[in-house]
């Protein structure tokens, strides 16, 4: 069988790591283990999609992650060939942003892409807690909870190394962001409030954002959307650094949450395996 990921950007085609790009990252990393497990896998952009691709393809089973630049007629033939959604964010609505409603549950006519959604064989969530509201909203039976992100093994290796860090900075990294669901001021309130040092970090190379976040006590991220995963404050963890965060981080609902370092990144380590795995069942069923 042949696997073909769609995205709208892929990791090449973004300014860095760091913090953004979690999704690119996580996808590339999924290319990644499929083409180690021998399979036929390959990526393409969401806007490079053309009838006569679809077509020549139409026996490939579609990994589909980002696709707002998916033409909409394309995404009425998408629905007619066998595809899986891995779900970054909540696209069933147009701001993405479930928590400006009660309980998360978005009116029936803001509702989008329902069908499209449906129509999937599978829709993997990364926690129960965006599991729970794709099933609200959706009122569909074809999400599956894979609980879990994805890194590399160097990334990993990495963050082994960092968790063993003595003598950190008695200071509290808030992320850097344009994005205003990240919560950027939420988190610098939050330290002031609790009489917490802080600073912003960034970087655009993924390995040097690492080495930043680690070299502080700790991490403060305060959401204003429902975070599918926590990419960010799992590299904490993994990292023993102490978080702060709000109930609408989609990790601290997992049973793993409880684990830091060692553990957590032994966990993670074992994603690997079990993506290959759920794609592959989802496929052939």
């Amino acid at each position: 069988m042949r696997f073909i990921l769609i995205n709208d950007f892929f990791s090449e085609d973004l300014a860095g790591g760091g913090h953004a790009g979690g999704a690119a990252l996580n996808d590339e990393i999924v290319i990644d283990i499929f083409t180690q497990k021998g399979e036929n896998v390959s990526k393409i952009k969401s806007s490079a999609l053309s009838e006569e691709f679809l077509e020549k393809e139409k026996d490939s089973f579609f990994i589909i992650s980002n696709f707002f630049q998916i033409a909409p007629d394309l995404l009425e033939k998408i629905k007619k060939l066998n595809y899986l959604i891995y779900a970054h964010d909540y696209k069933f609505v147009a701001h993405m942003n479930p928590a400006v409603y009660d309980n998360f549950l978005i009116p029936k006519e803001q509702l989008i892409f329902v069908d499209f959604f449906k129509k999937a064989k599978s829709i993997i969530c990364q926690t129960n807690f965006q599991k729970l509201i794709y099933d609200k909203n959706l009122e569909s039976d074809n999400t599956v909870n894979f609980s879990g992100n994805l890194w590399d093994k160097e990334s990993l290796d990495l963050m082994r190394r960092k968790s063993q860090k003595k003598n950190r900075k008695d200071i509290f990294s808030v992320v850097k962001s344009m994005y205003d669901q990240k919560g950027v001021p939420e988190a610098i309130k939050f330290c002031i409030h609790n009489r917490l040092d802080y600073e912003l970090i960034f970087d655009k190379n993924h390995n040097n954002f690492l080495s930043k976040l680690s070299a502080n006590k700790g991490l403060v991220f305060w959401p204003k959307t429902p975070e599918t995963c926590g990419r960010m404050i799992l590299e904490a963890k993994m990292m023993n650094c102490v978080v702060f965060t709000n109930d609408l981080l989609g990790a601290s609902h997992e049973p793993w949450y409880s684990h830091d370092g060692e553990e957590l990144i032994s966990v993670m380590e074992s994603k690997h395996d079990e993506i290959h795995e759920l794609i592959k069942n989802i496929a052939k069923n």
